[in-house]
């Protein structure tokens, strides 16, 4: 049978090359196709935990799978999210549950987003009410060239009072700049102007029409402010009811806002462009890393039923440059295996103090350097190291312990995580 060292050096040794075949596997394959086909539907905690095949395969891509069950738990995880330090998710001891409510902030805007002021005259300020107006971070210098597959797409969002919003799409590429720009191969700012006022317009009293307009400041960056919008209603003329009543909306106040949110190119063969609002999308930061990681993750399970000890070393490769103490390891059951394996030390096992916690940090501090952690090639020579030490303690066709990658039968005991986190929250 292979060694745990010889099967870790093959896949190590070109790992996007083992991420790809795993990839191309049928069901890991089938399982990505559906997750990149419809996790742009979500936009909240229900989606996700609604859809039991996204969610398996988010929970999966985070070393989550055994807790697929507890939805009740992970939606407390979800909606209060990470950015209190209170928050149920900052409050675990396992590090993975911050990570999943981080991809999965659905309160998160991808996008530049702007508010108006109100009037404060009656505060004794002088300042007036204010447009919203959200502007790109580069100044167009242009020429653009838009005679072959550049293109820009941008939804626009904007809140006319407390209840209404209305929303939009800009896309602007060869064949939407026809009739704007005199030549498409040499499009200016200027143009470029007038195309995105041509759309908004476009899309009609039910969109942006009257209600956003797109400019150039003074510095050549590109901006979306609220305009003033008046519907007379059915009849056309001021006064009214029923379908006859006026709509009236102010382009000013804090009710007013502008979101500016990039969206997925038209077809896989344009070409994004950035007028200052960046090419990603809600859409694309949450599907890229997830399907890194559940490849990744698929890989190392893998790996792991064969060699319990090849899944460890992948695991510490992939881990050990997030480690910022010895605490960081023991609070990690996995982590903490790889270090007693390395440092000669016996699996913790009962109860345990903080003083005892705190000699045995001490103790892997001594033997492995943490700060050299950060270093990818002292990673690999480490990870060969435990896998070589593997070899010759392990009988490698034993089951593999995956106990240690799921909570249960880990080498820290529940008091022990107790005093961890009281080590770390100061409790």
């Amino acid at each position: 049978m292979t060694s745990t060292l010889t099967s870790y050096a093959l896949i190590a040794r070109d790992l996007p090359t083992a991420i790809k075949r795993k990839a191309a596997e049928a069901t890991v394959a089938r399982e990505t196709a559906y997750y990149e086909a419809n996790i742009g539907k979500v936009t909240s905690v229900d989606d996700l935990l609604a859809d039991r095949r996204l969610y398996a395969y988010a929970m999966k891509a985070y070393g989550l799978e055994d807790m697929t069950y507890a939805t009740a738990f992970m939606r407390k995880v979800l909606t209060e999210g990470t950015a209190d330090s209170t928050s149920f998710a900052n409050r675990l001891a396992d590090d993975r549950y911050v990570a999943f409510a981080k991809a999965f902030d659905f309160s998160k805007a991808f996008g530049t987003s702007a508010m108006g002021t109100d009037d404060l005259s009656s505060l004794g300020v002088t300042l007036p009410a204010s447009a919203a107006q959200a502007t790109g971070s580069l100044a167009l210098t242009g020429p653009y060239d838009f005679s072959g597959t550049n293109e820009i797409g941008l939804a626009l969002t904007t809140k006319l009072d407390a209840k209404t919003s209305d929303k939009g799409t800009i896309v602007l590429n060869r064949q939407s700049l026809l009739g704007y720009a005199a030549n498409l191969s040499a499009v200016t700012p200027s143009e470029l102007v007038a195309a995105i006022n041509g759309r908004i317009a476009a899309s009609g009293e039910a969109g942006l029409k009257g209600k956003v307009e797109a400019s150039l400041d003074t510095s050549r960056h590109l901006v979306f402010s609220t305009t003033s919008y008046t519907d007379f209603g059915a009849d056309g003329v001021a006064g009214g009811d029923g379908a006859d009543a006026d709509t009236s909306y102010a382009a000013t106040g804090s009710q007013r806002t502008v979101l500016v949110e990039s969206i997925a190119l038209s077809d896989a063969s344009r070409t994004a462009l950035d007028l200052g609002f960046g090419t990603g999308t809600a859409q694309d930061a949450r599907m890229k890393g997830v399907v890194d990681a559940y490849l990744r993750q698929s890989l190392e399970e893998d790996a792991g039923a064969e060699d319990t000890g090849v899944r460890l070393a992948l695991y510490f490769a992939r881990k050990a440059s997030s480690v910022t103490s010895a605490y960081d390891i023991l609070g990690d059951s996995a982590l903490s295996q790889v270090a007693n394996t390395l440092a000669g030390l016996p699996a913790t096992s009962g109860a345990a103090t903080s003083d005892a916690l705190t000699r045995r940090a001490e103790v892997i501090a001594s033997k492995i350097d943490i700060p050299s952690l950060k270093d990818p090639a002292k990673v690999e020579a480490l990870a060969k190291r435990f896998a070589a030490i593997w070899d010759a303690q392990n009988n490698t066709q034993a089951a593999p312990v995956l106990a240690l990658f799921t909570g249960s039968g880990s080498g820290i005991t529940a008091d022990m995580l107790a005093g961890l986190q009281s080590l770390r929250f100061g409790g």
